[in-house]
């Protein structure tokens, strides 16, 4: 799992844009007594008017509240029956629901998808938000790549990653358009989540996604208590198992992360025996010609050292927490001073 950290540009273009595209569909439902959704007709009550009323008021809070501050504000949307709740299809209390769902997947988030224009014939949507993201492996696991191919003419095909929605806009859809509840991710990690509930998942934007850390067991035992090293060979991956340690049980089990990091075995017995019988000549050569720490592991462990790097290639967390416990950043320290 990679930290996303956030994009002030990115951040304040979200929010100018989508709160004038939230208030001018607002304005029109508040003129209307009932819509039309999905062929039925849906009533606007004098309670769902007040309940307009008070989102345009607090707009800002449904686009730009954070990881910590939408807790406080599904509590209070619950009680305004925005929740998905468990009553029957035809009771009135509904109607709220299915109101912000309208406003806020259909109206907004449907748009987002697209394209909104604003300003001076400018637009914004999705893949906008993306590109200024700037992830290229998904944070959930980094183990895939999240690409985006835009047209350049018209007869261009196009894609970019899926948009994970943390907190599902099926039960909070007041959340849709969330800037911190739109997560770009692999769609294996999209579709494994699915509409899981996430209260009890770490989120890609907790600063506590820096304590997870990447480990390994080879035989039952870390690597320097093998008593013969000699033994140590390719065919080793097959008795070696990885463990995630500092990552809840609910990330684990929804993500499958430990099974799916099993795969990748190959990579840490790659790097035992880096460790074992890397030529430290080499790395005196890479020095000599006056490369740095980072360029000296990016030539040997063919990936990124510094965290705000990590987004860019997939594996880096792995490669970097295996070679740090394996103390093989060592090899560069004397060399790079």
């Amino acid at each position: 799992m990679i930290q996303i950290k956030k994009n002030d540009e990115l951040f304040n273009l979200h929010k100018t844009v989508i709160k004038d595209k939230l208030i001018s569909e607002i304005d029109k439902l508040l003129k209307q007594n009932s819509i039309k959704i999905n062929k039925k007709t849906v009533k606007i009550y004098k309670k769902q008017k007040e309940l307009l009323e008070y989102i345009k008021t607090n707009i800002d809070d449904f686009i730009t509240f954070d990881i910590d501050e939408q807790k406080l504000l599904i509590e209070i949307m619950k009680s305004h029956d925005v929740v998905l709740p468990n009553y029957r299809k035809d009771d009135k209390r509904l109607n709220s629901y299915k109101i912000v769902r309208y406003l806020f997947e259909q109206r907004a988030y449907n748009e987002f998808s697209k394209n909104i224009e604003y300003g001076n014939n400018e637009i914004y949507g999705a893949y906008r938000f993306v590109e200024l993201l700037n992830l290229r492996t998904c944070p959930y696991c980094n183990r895939n790549y999240i690409s985006i191919v835009e047209k350049n003419d018209i007869n261009d095909k196009q894609t970019r990653p899926e948009l994970d929605h943390f907190h599902p806009k099926s039960i909070y859809p007041f959340l849709a358009i969330n800037y911190y509840n739109l997560i770009p991710s692999c769609s294996t990690c999209n579709k494994l989540k699915s509409d899981d509930d996430s209260l009890a998942l770490l989120h890609p934007y907790d600063d506590k996604v820096n304590n997870i850390n990447i480990t390994y067991w080879l035989n039952d035992m870390k690597f320097y208590n093998v008593k013969s090293i000699k033994d140590i060979t390719f065919e080793s991956e097959k008795s070696l198992e990885i463990e995630i340690e500092n990552m809840p049980d609910s990330n684990k089990k929804i993500f499958q992360l430990e099974r799916l990091y099993q795969e990748h075995a190959d990579i840490v017995i790659e790097l035992i025996l880096k460790h074992l019988h890397y030529p430290q000549s080499y790395i005196e050569e890479l020095s000599s010609f006056g490369y740095n720490k980072e360029e000296i592991y990016r030539f040997i462990f063919s990936n990124y050292l510094n965290e705000e790097n990590l987004s860019k290639r997939p594996l880096s967390k792995l490669t970097k927490d295996i070679a740090e416990e394996l103390n093989l950043l060592s090899y560069t320290d004397n060399k790079t001073q």
